[in-house]
């Protein structure tokens, strides 16, 4: 089943945020023993987790000491993940196809 993840938009709830990258944290300290849930593009799964896309991540320019924004992969440990739903009669995106990270707010549904 993971491997039909690939390409995929799903919706992931992570345990642990504060131990996550820096771009999946909550901005908000208190939120941070809480649960987060995000949708995000699933880009590969293997033995360490699940891969996800980030199309406008900061990265430093060593030369300007400016951010700029950049795709990255995520990886997101098996550990850290309490749940994943897969959407499996959405079409796969292509890998062309940028999306961004979304979060999820569960206290507005």
């Amino acid at each position: 089943m993971l491997e039909n993840l690939v390409g995929a938009r799903v919706i992931m709830t992570i345990n642990n945020p504060k131990y996550q990258d820096r771009q999946l944290r909550p901005k908000v300290e208190i939120l941070e023993n809480e649960t987060i849930t995000i949708s995000a593009r699933v880009v590969e799964t293997d033995e360490l987790g699940v891969w996800i896309e980030h199309t406008d991540y900061p990265f430093p320019d060593p030369k300007t000491n400016r951010f700029t924004n950049e795709k990255a992969y995520l990886l997101i440990r098996y550990e850290y993940i309490s749940s994943i739903a897969y959407f499996p009669e959405l079409p796969a995106d292509k890998s062309d196809t940028e999306h961004q990270i979304g979060f999820i707010d569960d206290f507005n549904r």
